[in-house]
């Protein structure tokens, strides 16, 4: 089972960060990042967030916009309103009603292997 994130980091509205972003257990971003964003957990991009680049995380959860090449090792979420412009890599995929991914996506990993078999 896993265990409850820690808020590392917060990135709220009116703010911008152009650069390498990395962290360690969850990052929320409502503001806006140009760059690469890193992490072998949970990266939560919400209403009105915007990241332009590369991301590589162990988890994404999308209710803003992603735009660029994306990696994640275990659980891709896109929720209602999420948009993503993106060539997507990901194990598991889940969409909502309302999200939008537009792109290549390349079910692969671990979980890709019993996703697809159901």
């Amino acid at each position: 089972m896993r265990r409850q994130a820690t808020l590392n980091g917060l990135l709220d509205q009116g703010c911008t960060v152009r650069g390498d972003v990395s962290f360690v257990d969850l990052l929320r971003v409502h503001g806006h990042v140009i760059g690469s964003v890193t992490s072998e957990a949970e990266l939560f991009v919400g209403e009105g967030g915007v990241i332009e680049g590369e991301i590589r995380v162990g988890r994404l959860i999308v209710a803003g916009t992603v735009t660029g090449t994306v990696w994640v090792k275990e659980r891709l979420v896109v929720h209602k309103g999420g948009r993503i412009v993106a060539e997507v890599h990901a194990p598991k995929l889940v969409m909502e009603d309302g999200g939008v991914l537009e792109g290549q996506v390349h079910m692969t990993g671990p979980g890709a292997e019993a996703a697809s078999s159901s």
